[in-house]
């Protein structure tokens, strides 16, 4: 067998079974990594969702860097003054079945520091290009307690004045001329000002990170199967053609001459 595998036309069924054979295990690694993604995520999240509001600098020390892992969804607590001529609302945003837009308005703490926060979302207008109506932004001084999050990767589509695509910072920091923003933004749990508006976006629902991870674990066992069911049947297919090759002819079996079957005894006659 060791010498048919050498030849010409199985070299190339062999490369092309380890070639897919090694697609397979790659698959099957990028999927798990999916699965373990979702599940550190999620328990980041249970860790950090509900826990005692801190003060941003303290959750995320460095503010030139993204929050990672360990920092997003903690609680913090903001206090200052929003900039409202520099609201950007997030278009094609989706809440319990329904899109619109997520309001983001750039907050300048005590401290001088000027933060993005998510204050919710608002439903689509009639033409879904922009929203029927804005609820108004507090006016003045204001505190807001909210989660620490990553800013979201530009999906890098035609921007529509004062609006954006995704949370993304560096994309806020131009269409919001902060250039010093803090790299992270808070979703708003609760904001408490003295004239604060009766009206105010629909607040976001805890997120489910972990949410259908077991798909993503049973594609990985799939691909992982299939690579060694492929190597199995390049194995299988070459043995059988091996005994074929090897096995010895059967000798022929002469057939036997039927006898003939007397009917009427005149035929002996």
């Amino acid at each position: 067998m060791f010498r048919l595998l050498l030849t010409r036309r199985w070299v190339g069924w062999m490369l092309v079974a380890l070639l897919a054979a090694t697609a397979c295990v790659f698959l099957g690694r990028w999927q798990y990594h999916r699965y373990e993604h979702k599940i550190t995520a999620e328990k980041h999240l249970e860790a950090n969702y509900n826990g005692a509001p801190v003060d941003i600098a303290s959750a995320q020390p460095n503010a030139l860097v993204p929050p990672d892992a360990e920092q997003q969804w903690r609680q913090v607590r903001l206090t200052g003054t929003y900039l409202d001529s520099n609201r950007v609302l997030i278009r094609n945003r989706p809440l319990a079945k329904s899109y619109g837009y997520e309001v983001v308005v750039p907050l300048r703490t005590t401290g001088g520091e000027v933060v993005f926060v998510d204050r919710g979302w608002i439903p689509n207008g009639r033409t879904a290009a922009a929203p029927d109506s804005v609820p108004p932004t507090p006016t003045g001084p204001v505190t807001v307690i909210g989660w620490l999050r990553a800013g979201e990767p530009d999906l890098k589509r035609a921007d529509v004045p004062g609006q954006a695509a995704s949370i993304n910072v560096g994309l806020l920091r131009e269409l919001t001329a902060q250039p010093q923003a803090r790299n992270a933004y808070v979703l708003m749990r609760s904001e408490n000002a003295a004239n604060l508006p009766k009206v105010a976006p629909a607040a976001l629902p805890k997120p489910d990170p972990g949410g259908y991870a077991w798909i993503n674990f049973s594609y990985a066992v799939q691909w992982w199967i299939g690579a060694a069911g492929v190597l199995a049947f390049f194995l299988l297919r070459a043995r059988r053609e091996h005994l074929d090759a090897t096995q010895e002819p059967r000798p022929s079996v002469p057939k036997q001459k039927k006898e003939k079957v007397r009917i009427w005894d005149e035929e002996d006659d």
